[in-house]
């Protein structure tokens, strides 16, 4: 039930976000920045309503079939899914890092200012420090 409610309140925060969006952006003068964040809280909104109703008609499909709801809680605790859902997780940050990697590339061939080409290379880098940080604390933990 805590899920519905979580969803309802996504749900609700999303159409606050439009209304207060789309009164910035009919109200409020059209300044470089202010016009930009209004769109992007507009459309953060409507990725919020999208969501959470994604999120209840999820909810209400697996409430119809009696059982699904503790069959799909075992399977998800289940030690061979997660770790199928971790290796899964781990490549697909490995290709994202790659992607990351390219994205750098296309900026330094397309002139892109330097502080975004430094940018970029950041996250490159901090991933692979996040990376050994994690392996320290697991290797204490487990």
């Amino acid at each position: 039930m805590s899920n519905k409610k979580s969803s309802i309140l996504i749900i609700i925060s999303g159409v606050g976000l439009a209304v207060i969006g789309l009164l910035s952006l009919i109200f409020i003068d059209k300044g470089d920045i202010i016009s930009r964040l209004s769109g992007l809280v507009f459309a953060l909104g409507f990725g919020f309503i999208g969501g959470g109703l994604g999120s209840l008609y999820k909810i209400n499909r697996i409430e119809k079939i009696p059982g699904k709801s503790k069959q799909m809680e075992i399977e998800y605790k289940d030690e061979r899914n997660e770790l199928i859902r971790d290796k899964a997780n781990a490549k697909a940050g490995e290709i994202s890092n790659w992607f990351v990697l390219l994205i750098a590339y296309i900026c330094i061939v397309m002139g892109y200012p330097t502080w975004l080409i430094f940018l970029v290379l950041g996250v490159f880098i901090l991933k692979y420090i996040l990376w050994i940080v994690l392996i320290n604390k697991y290797n204490k933990v487990l």
